[in-house]
């Protein structure tokens, strides 16, 4: 509470009013009320910490990770189909407790749910000893294997993790090694298939007390993004900046000094900023999804904590990516002296080809000079006062373009923010801000992803999970209102005479019209009357 009445204290000194204060004026506010009419939720008294989501759309099921618990629960109203209890042992407990750690963080954090084929692959904090197991994903109750979960989950329930795993059954992480959290790492563990790898131990120029947000995989290649303290700047100071990392899925390893290392192992920054002679930054990245289809990455940025709230979302495209990793590296002599560019003409360090240069190569250059850049001048969406931290995004066709993308932001203060991005001029709108939660609740929200089989978006907080449908069209009771509200989901049904989604899915039928071509029009009331 101490925060946001900072933030309106805050905003009454700069003129700007937040958006929890507009709801009342706004048509594009979805009241909690009007929310829970359509939404499905699922608790368990007792039950806490929803934050790891696994969707099996071929069983309808999601597979849900909680504190000392995994469900089992239908995807539409999330009907609970199992629960596998997963509690930490009473002398792993006690133990944690001995250590210092609280009574809270002494219990087993789901920190990893993936799968591979019919199984299921699921890691817990398991009160500071981690650990991990093979399930069946139609019986999470049936532990098939138990395996030790150091270096592939954390120590502490607080600690960020990115896991997945590839279709060959490689695994990969990003994740602190160590029960203090000091050792964090990017590492790899093929089983007895292949040699396990990672990043170079307490070596601040590979990774510098990173916080990991999230990964994805290219045939070739898999990548990390996550945020840390910039080494390139500490002669000025400390400072975080936003990266992206990446590796080759082939890589062997190296030998000797570089033993169980990567060889392949670099990274870069992300230029998320508003430009001009003295850019400004939103240096430290949130939160990111990835869209395999379009090679396209949207990520959440904000100012540091400690200064005025601020938040941006930036796309990247494998293009540009490729771009900054095939550029020259960043590279310091000696400790204290200036960074300096240095290329490395025909260098095989960014092609997955180990060589004897290469392996030398990536003992000297993990920073890549330049910066990764967005695809558009400016960033996509910027917010005053405002702490964005989740997104998802959906990408559907409309009358008038075959895709449009629509992102979904969830707030620190626990709204959900739909917005489009008008593809032909890269501009954002806001569509819509739901309020999940009643008005006076501060309910930070944990997870948020969008799945497209039921057009929901799932919110998961330390008290439940939330399935909200992506549409609310019925809410624009005129056909002015429904068109002026440009939802990519909505359209004028003239048979109907209801604002609808397309009839069978198809936005070019005649009978439905729909101009979702610009922001919404906001001095028209939803129900066409003042």
């Amino acid at each position: 509470m101490a925060s946001r009445t900072l933030r309106l204290i805050v905003a009454m000194l700069l003129g700007i009013v937040p958006s929890m204060c507009l709801d009342k004026a706004d048509p594009r506010f979805i009241s909690y009320e009007d929310i829970m009419s359509t939404a499905s939720v699922f608790s368990e008294p007792g039950v806490t910490a929803y934050s790891q989501l696994l969707f099996d759309v071929g069983r309808d099921q999601v597979v849900v990770g909680a504190r000392d618990s995994l469900y089992r629960l239908k995807l539409q109203e999330l009907k609970k189909l199992e629960k596998a209890v997963w509690l930490a042992p009473p002398d792993k407990v006690q133990l944690c407790q001995d250590k210092g750690q609280t009574e809270q963080d002494c219990h087993n954090y789901v920190k990893v749910l993936l799968s591979n084929g019919k199984k299921l692959f699921t890691c817990g904090t398991n009160a500071f000893t981690p650990q991990c197991s093979w399930r069946e994903m139609e019986d999470v109750n049936r532990v098939t294997e138990w395996i030790q979960g150091v270096a592939k989950c954390p120590y502490s329930p607080h600690s960020n993790i990115t896991a997945l795993m590839t279709m060959s059954g490689q695994y990969f992480a990003g994740s602190p090694m160590d029960f203090s959290g000091a050792d964090a790492a990017i590492t790899r563990d093929m089983g007895p298939a292949g040699p396990y790898l990672r990043t170079n131990q307490y070596n601040s120029k590979w990774l510098n007390e990173p916080q990991f947000v999230g990964s994805f995989e290219t045939d070739a290649f898999v990548y990390f993004l996550f945020r840390e303290s910039a080494v390139e700047y500490i002669n000025c100071g400390k400072r975080i900046y936003s990266r992206i990392a990446r590796v080759c899925k082939n890589d062997q390893g190296g030998q000797l000094m570089l033993r169980d290392n990567w060889t392949t192992f670099l990274k870069a920054r992300l230029n998320c900023s508003l430009p001009g002679e003295y850019p400004f930054y939103f240096d430290e990245i949130q939160g990111m999804t990835y869209l395999p289809d379009e090679g396209l990455v949207y990520a959440t940025f904000t100012t540091p904590r400690n200064s005025i709230p601020g938040s941006a979302i930036c796309s990247f495209n494998l293009t540009a990516i490729q771009t900054a990793f095939n550029g020259a590296f960043k590279y310091q002599a000696s400790v204290g002296s200036a960074w300096e560019r240095h290329s490395t003409a025909g260098s095989r360090q960014t092609q997955c080809q180990q060589t004897t240069q290469s392996v030398l190569q990536s003992s000297r250059y993990q920073l890549m000079d330049s910066a990764v850049q967005p695809t558009s001048q400016t960033p996509l969406y910027t917010s005053q006062l405002e702490t964005i931290l989740h997104i998802a995004v959906d990408v559907l066709p409309t009358k008038m373009h075959r895709a449009v993308h629509v992102l979904y932001v969830a707030t620190f203060e626990g709204l959900i923010k739909k917005i489009s991005v008008l593809s032909r001029t890269q501009t954002t709108c806001v569509l819509e801000i739901w309020r999940p939660f009643p008005i006076d609740a501060n309910v930070p929200i944990l997870t948020l992803q969008y799945l497209k089989e039921t057009d929901s978006v799932y919110i998961g907080t330390q008290e439940q999970l939330m399935r909200v449908p992506a549409q609310h069209c019925s809410r624009h009771q005129t056909k002015l209102a429904c068109v002026n509200a440009m939802d990519p989901y909505c359209g004028w049904n003239e048979h109907k005479e209801r604002c609808v989604p397309p009839p069978n899915n198809d936005p070019l039928t005649s009978i439905w019209h729909q101009d979702a071509t610009q922001c919404p029009i906001l001095n028209m009331p939803i129900s066409g009357g003042w």
